[in-house]
């Protein structure tokens, strides 16, 4: 690494550190970066740190996990940060921490997508009205519990944005196992969203 990635992160830790708003605009930041400007580098970090944890958080077990995929991902960014042509570096920035997510996600699962897919549950909720109805951290909560394939999927599909196809090429799975596994995310998620109306 031809910048001073740890200096940066053994200072500047996610639980840490006070975040403050940065005036600097993405060009201004991106140009500082590249320079190997340190304070340009925490900027960025502080600027973008937040929203790249709630991605990392989604697909990692806890997080103390997720801040480690956290700073793989800002390594990630600052080596890489040559290859950015322009656009919204923070959707540039999501992909990588995506699929950081996704690799650390891979070296440590040997396979979480086999399980029988079980019947419909009988309670007749449906899963965009009810959802609309909770805030963004019931969500999230009821998420990270689902089981690692099933969250893993639906992350990929209902909040990046992937279909299924992009799915399976990503995670080395087929189409069906995508789709049965998405199904199965949403079916639990039911259940989750109907005990906690029941209490």
């Amino acid at each position: 690494m031809n910048f001073n990635a740890v200096t940066l992160f053994s200072r500047y830790k996610i639980t840490a550190t006070p975040f403050v708003h940065i005036n600097y605009s993405e060009s201004e930041l991106v140009q500082g970066c590249l320079k190997q400007k340190p304070e340009m580098q925490r900027a960025l970090y502080q600027k973008y740190a937040r929203t790249m944890l709630g991605i990392c958080i989604r697909y990692s077990k806890d997080k103390m996990a997720a801040e480690d995929v956290l700073q793989l991902g800002f390594m990630k960014v600052f080596d890489n940060l040559a290859g950015f042509k322009g656009g919204s570096l923070e959707g540039w920035m999501k992909r990588i921490f995506v699929r950081e997510s996704i690799d650390q996600f891979r070296k440590k699962q040997k396979s979480v997508f086999n399980f029988s897919v079980e019947p419909e549950d009988h309670h007749a909720i449906e899963l965009d009205d009810i959802i609309g109805q909770l805030s963004t951290d019931e969500i999230l909560e009821m998420i990270s519990e689902l089981p690692e394939g099933c969250r893993l999927v639906f992350n990929l599909y209902a909040v990046e944005g992937y279909n299924h196809r992009e799915i399976s090429e990503i995670l080395g799975i087929s189409d069906g196992t995508s789709k049965s596994q998405y199904s199965r995310a949403k079916e639990l998620l039911k259940v989750k969203i109907f005990e906690r109306e029941n209490g």
